[in-house]
């Protein structure tokens, strides 16, 4: 929408605050070269003052301070910058957006509310490490993760990218010349502040035990049952089985499973192609529709919150969703006859493209060590809970209980 606007009031960033004629509301003005037209908006408000901070939230701080300093650029301004436009819509944003939080509360208290990129150096980087023992009881590997989100922080802002202001205006933005190294290395950590290196996170629940959580699973958590009977059958990671769509990803004809969905392009966590195996086949005809895992109509988005209450209800509280993939590859090394790496690796998502060039995908033989074992394990589990595993015991469960005129 074109607009005259005769008096420019107050300029930002490109941007200007007008009236328009017959309203006495405020209206952020810019011009557009690719058009030639200016085009205007409202900011709501009658208010001048209003009108201006309104302006400077929508045009975006970070675009208008034309260094790009380590000294000039505010740690904070680096750090917003990176969570609006890159990890926010990431699954990983909750925990990045926690890390940027710790930062920023330390840098208020220690070096004050303006304090710079430039400032975050390596002694700063260790009296952070300090503090969050000090304040929060951090054990060195969450110190290190946190860290890592602002080496991510940095990394962004000293390359060139695409954004959009609060106006849909797509600029381009190098924000950072260039920034002070981030240690993210657990052994960094733990060399500067003499913490013990965090153990990983090895336990592993029996098969007694998983049998015990499956059964603990009632009627009301069907979303919860279905996720395990997902990741026990495609040992994926959680956002892979809550994204899992049946007539998008699973190649009938040659029983093959992408658990990269259609228009996702691979990144480090790679989702595989892989193949169906026969307990989730079963499961997929029974349950007959395009998104296994849905509440009040509408597919799930996260399982993380039932999952850990779950857990913790069995008595369980180190089993998370990720303990199923591991449970699953540890247990195909162990089975016999073993799953070899190479198809592990595949299977998992943890091989590049050249090992995954060794296969090809409708060989009857390809992951077929992996898919047998993924069924025997399973089968195996199965001895150690009451609740039906696979569809064929499920139907076998049916038939007893219409023998004995039992109702289930």
């Amino acid at each position: 929408m074109s607009a005259a606007v005769a008096v420019r009031l107050w300029e930002y960033g490109g941007y200007w605050i007008g009236h328009v004629a017959g309203s006495d509301y405020l209206y952020a003005n810019w011009y557009d070269q690719r058009t030639g037209r200016t085009h205007r908006r409202s900011l709501e408000t009658k208010v001048f003052a209003e009108a201006q901070d309104r302006l400077i939230a929508l045009a975006g701080s970070a675009k208008v301070n034309a260094s790009r300093s380590p000294d000039a650029v505010l740690l904070s301004a680096a750090l917003d910058f990176y969570y609006e436009n890159d990890v926010k819509l990431k699954p990983s944003a909750k925990p990045a957006f926690r890390a940027i939080q710790l930062v920023i509360e330390y840098a208020t208290a220690k070096i004050g509310p303006t304090a710079r990129v430039s400032a975050f150096s390596k002694i700063q980087q260790r009296e952070f490490m300090r503090w969050c023992v000090k304040t929060y009881d951090h054990k060195a590997g969450t110190i290190a993760r946190n860290l890592s989100v602002v080496s991510a922080a940095f990394g962004f802002g000293t390359r060139s990218q695409i954004v959009r202001d609060g106006f849909g205006i797509e600029k381009e933005v190098l924000l950072l010349d260039e920034t002070p190294r981030v240690v993210t290395q657990m052994s960094e950590v733990v060399a500067l502040t003499e913490l013990p290196e965090s153990a990983p996170r090895d336990w592993l629940p029996s098969f007694e035990e998983f049998g015990r959580f499956i059964d603990a699973i009632d009627a009301r958590q069907e979303n919860l049952f279905r996720f395990v009977v997902i990741a026990l059958n495609t040992w994926a990671r959680p956002e892979a089985i809550i994204d899992f769509r049946p007539k998008a990803q699973v190649d009938w004809s040659f029983g093959l499973v992408d658990l990269n969905p259609p228009g996702r392009r691979q990144n480090k966590k790679r989702r595989p192609k892989i193949k169906l195996t026969d307990n989730l086949t079963g499961w997929l005809q029974h349950w007959n529709t395009d998104a296994p895992m849905t509440w009040d109509g509408k597919p799930v988005t996260t399982m993380k919150k039932t999952f850990k209450r779950h857990a913790e209800a069995c008595g369980m509280p180190n089993f998370t969703q990720y303990t199923v993939r591991h449970f699953m590859a540890t247990h195909a090394r162990q089975i016999k006859p073993p799953v070899s790496k190479e198809q592990r690796d595949v299977w998992l998502g943890h091989a590049d493209s050249r090992t995954a060039k060794w296969y090809e995908h409708r060989d009857p033989e390809f992951l077929e060590d992996a898919r047998r074992a993924t069924d025997s394990l399973i089968e195996e589990l199965q001895r150690f809970t009451t609740r039906a595993l696979s569809t064929r015991k499920l139907r076998a469960k049916s038939s007893f209980s219409v023998v004995q005129g039992k109702e289930r």
